[in-house]
């Protein structure tokens, strides 16, 4: 999985840190109904696409990562219900972890307090990018 590199953020305003003990990132997207994708996933019951929540979630880890942090794998993803037109996903990343080049994260994006994907997200940092 890569990033969408040059595609317009899939996040309404920049990620926030919410919790700096913790180091807990917090982002928002609003789901208008007019989303291109919605055209064909699918037009009689629109969703939105999993890689789309996956990715706004690496959004919101990216923001305490170095620049040129890339993601590296997604190597747990459940899908918990439909994000559909509408709605507004509730991002939450929380560093799980470091080891060598990777930077591990527990994700969660939500509606309405309701998990609607869960992940955890591994990035790779460059070597000389590794003390942040």
């Amino acid at each position: 999985m890569t990033s969408l590199e040059g595609a317009p953020p899939l996040l309404d305003d920049p990620p926030a840190v919410e919790d700096e003990a913790r180091g807990a990132i917090t982002g928002r997207r609003r789901v208008p109904a007019d989303e291109p994708f919605f055209a064909g996933h699918f037009p009689a019951m629109p969703v939105v696409p999993g890689v789309f929540m996956v990715e706004a979630l690496a959004e919101c880890a990216r923001r305490s990562l170095p620049p040129g942090a890339a993601l590296a794998s997604a190597p747990l993803v459940r899908f918990r219900r439909r994000v559909g037109p509408g709605e507004t996903l509730e991002l939450r990343v929380t560093p799980a972890g470091a080891e060598g080049e990777r930077r591990r994260f527990d994700a969660v994006a939500s509606v309405d307090g309701k998990a609607a994907v869960q992940a955890v997200l591994e990035f790779r940092v460059e070597a000389g990018d590794r003390q942040r």
